[in-house]
């Protein structure tokens, strides 16, 4: 299987989407499998197949394979734009990571500190649950290097089991997709101030200017026809995703020197401990990078755990620097008056708020369509497989299921962020999710590298593995927590959501 490569724009949020072998590649893996006896690697749930409508755009200069056992799969990655390229270097592998991590959920933590107790609980909870994070990635990188896996679902199938790699895959299935809805929430959210802004605060009693025409119009215009193919050509708007999470930085920084805005109290510090972890499930949602932390180690030009930590050290560090002074600044701003999407807490009126809407709202429209692809293609694979259908049969209708696949996604997408009120709720369900990402499974993985190492060494390394396994121990115990801490928060904002007073009654 080839090389995998990744593309310095790496898709915001989390997902890398889409990967390639062809057969010469395969076949000079399998020379160098030969020489090196290792075996290859094994694709788990989410291994969506090229379909024949879609190779043309995606792969115009790619030779496909023409024999039935030749493996042409796309294990949710971008494309290679590198060519023969031997890798990438430290700091692309840095940009990636920023770049999967950096997303939506810098609009929530202003108000996730609020509802932390203030700003000095909500930076300590920020700056412990931030090194784990750091953690969980080194761990990742060394059970990827030891068991030579290309996607965060493949380790989980070496490192513990096929039923373990199915609940991966579904894990991230669900969250490409509970993703999607905030992306149209998002995308809704700003639609309202740019019309309360220019129109007047009563533009919803137009039903053309209405939350729920305007998300679903806008998705059925420039997200619904995207959604029954790869658009290959979407990776490049990733730089728009950067650009708008600094350049939403800068705005808040400057609107709190600049502007004054009614203030709510600011609290400093809240002595109760069950209110400190409601910045939880934000802190898991904007450091989820792991999902692609595998297939980024697997593209360094200089493939070694030190050289991985550099990258991750670099990349957590500039994450840790923007959503601290974004959630800060933030807050400091409106007090306990912040929204649960800060943007929404300034005039659309002031020609850089404008332009923020403006790139929130591109970034969520062309980043939409690749989450949509992952879950689309996984929902097809589970199909076959639960129906046990040959090759021959899986592809007879297999142009249809995709179509039908895409627009129940599609429509069910749009009922659920029509239906919610705000992100907050979203991203506390998303938040769980990470927390399994980043925690559970990577505790996971280094108690089955302790149970190798014992195994081999017996007694020798003794302390060493004592010490790993209570790490490892840790890291599931926390990743269960911060688990049920933020599936309960996010069905008791289902059950008594926030009294957010809407833009326009």
């Amino acid at each position: 299987m080839a090389e995998i490569h990744i593309p310095e724009n790496d898709d915001p949020d989390g997902v890398v989407v889409a990967t390639v072998a062809t057969r010469a590649a395969r076949n000079r893996e399998r020379s160098a499998s030969a020489r090196n006896h290792r075996p290859g690697p094994v694709v788990g749930l989410i291994t969506p197949r090229i379909h024949e409508g879609d190779t043309e755009e995606l792969l115009p200069n790619v030779e496909l394979a023409e024999d039935p056992d030749q493996d042409l799969f796309m294990s949710c990655q971008l494309t290679s734009s590198f060519g023969e390229e031997k890798g990438i270097t430290w700091y692309k592998a840095m940009f990636l990571i920023v770049n999967a991590a950096l997303g939506a959920g810098l609009l929530n933590f202003p108000r996730a500190f609020h509802e932390a107790g203030g700003i000095v609980s909500g930076n300590l909870v920020h700056i412990i649950f931030t090194s784990f994070a750091l953690g969980s990635l080194i761990i990742i990188a060394r059970c990827a290097s030891e068991r030579n896996c290309k996607t965060y679902q493949e380790l989980i199938l070496h490192m513990c089991s096929p039923g373990w790699n199915v609940v991966a895959s579904v894990c991230i299935s669900i969250y490409c997709f509970v993703t999607c809805i905030t992306f149209i929430i998002i995308i809704g959210d700003q639609f309202d101030r740019a019309f309360a802004s220019f129109i007047g605060k009563d533009f919803c009693h137009s039903w053309y200017l209405n939350r729920k025409f305007t998300m679903t119009i806008s998705s059925l215009l420039l997200i619904f026809p995207c959604c029954f193919k790869r658009i290959d050509g979407l990776r490049f708007m990733s730089y728009v995703g950067v650009l708008a999470i600094w350049y939403l930085m800068a705005v808040i920084v400057t609107e709190f020197y600049t502007k004054s805005y009614p203030k709510g109290p600011v609290l400093v510090y809240d002595l109760e401990w069950s209110q400190i972890f409601n910045v939880v499930p934000t802190i898991c949602f904007g450091y989820q990078c792991h999902v692609s932390s595998v297939p980024i180690y697997s593209c360094l030009k200089q493939r070694d755990s030190q050289t991985f930590t550099k990258a991750c050290v670099s990349a957590v560090f500039v994450c840790l620097l923007v959503y601290t002074i974004s959630a800060n600044y933030g807050y400091l701003t409106f007090g306990s008056l912040v929204n649960a999407d800060v943007l929404l807490s300034y005039d659309a009126l002031e020609p850089q708020v404008l332009i923020a809407d403006i790139l929130l709202a591109v970034k969520s429209w062309t980043t939409y369509p690749i989450l949509l692809f992952c879950v689309r293609e996984a929902m097809g694979d589970l199909y076959v497989q639960v129906r046990s259908l040959s090759p021959a049969e899986a592809s007879v209708k297999e142009p249809l299921r995709r179509k039908v696949i895409a627009v129940f996604l599609w429509a069910t997408s749009i009922v659920f962020a029509v239906f919610t009120p705000n992100i907050n709720i979203v991203v506390k369900l998303l938040g769980s999710l990470a927390a399994i990402f980043i925690f559970v499974f990577p505790g996971m993985c280094m108690v089955q590298l302790v149970l190798a190492d014992i195994e081999i060494n017996g007694t020798a390394r003794r302390s060493r593995n004592v010490t790993l396994f209570v790490v490892a121990a840790a890291y599931i115990v926390v990743g269960m927590f911060a688990f049920g801490l933020a599936f309960t928060l996010g069905i008791q904002h289902i059950l008594h959501p926030d009294s957010v007073v809407p833009i326009c009654k």
